[in-house]
């Protein structure tokens, strides 16, 4: 059982479909690996189904519904998409990861000894990234001036926050400095998205954090 869910106004906007593509997607796979997080995205997508529908139902007439009704049940229903096959190297990804990784380049190493792939989706402004940690190394010590959002995919990392494993979702910690360590086992790959580029806060960090804010690393 995960420790750290995401907020419930999240799993709501994603169970209504409010999200970009990118949270969307973190908050997919959270859902997908834990369980009390699907439970409750269900719960509030149910609450949210049954407050639309009370009141499509008062602006329509009984008539009109009846006429909705049947068109629906016309419309033919599409057979399943065949599963997407495993790209080696990414059994760990969810099927509904599978195809954007089809779309991305391999692991590309990054400064501070992580890799990263970086995953392009449409009318998306965050950035959306897949980071991988070898045990025991970790991200440069860094704050936010914007949104974070990461969910662990394999393994585990721990920082002043505390500790997440497979499944956990966090919200990043603001402008408080954090530095992410990778756990002893696998490997950690997180899915992240960011609403702003980090800051570095070590002493060399000045001269980086101009690449970083154009996105070069």
């Amino acid at each position: 059982m995960s420790g750290h869910s995401a907020p419930d106004e999240l799993l709501l906007d994603w169970a209504t479909g409010a999200l970009a593509p990118g949270l969307a997607l973190a908050v997919a796979l959270h859902v997908a690996l834990e369980p009390v997080a699907r439970r409750t995205a269900e719960r509030l997508g149910d609450v949210a189904g049954a407050l639309l529908e009370r009141e499509a139902a008062a602006d329509l007439d009984e008539d009109a519904l009846d006429r909705t009704l049947a068109r629906l049940g016309s419309v033919g229903i599409e057979p399943r998409p065949a599963p997407t096959p495993v790209r080696p190297g990414f059994e760990w990804a969810p099927p509904f990861l599978r195809p954007h990784l089809d779309l991305a380049r391999d692991w590309r190493r990054v400064f501070g000894g992580f890799e990263e792939i970086r995953l392009a989706l449409p009318h998306d402004r965050h950035r959306v990234s897949l980071l991988r940690l070898t045990p025991g190394r970790g991200l440069p010590m860094h704050r936010h001036v914007g949104a974070e959002f990461t969910v662990v995919l394999q393994g585990g990392y721990s920082d002043a926050t505390g500790s997440y494993r497979v499944g956990d979702f966090a919200v990043g910690p603001g402008p408080e400095p954090h530095e992410p360590i990778a756990d002893p086992g696998p490997p950690c790959i997180a899915l992240i998205v960011l609403e702003e580029p980090i800051v570095l806060t070590s002493p060399w960090g000045r001269w980086l954090n101009p690449l970083v804010r154009r996105g070069l690393i």
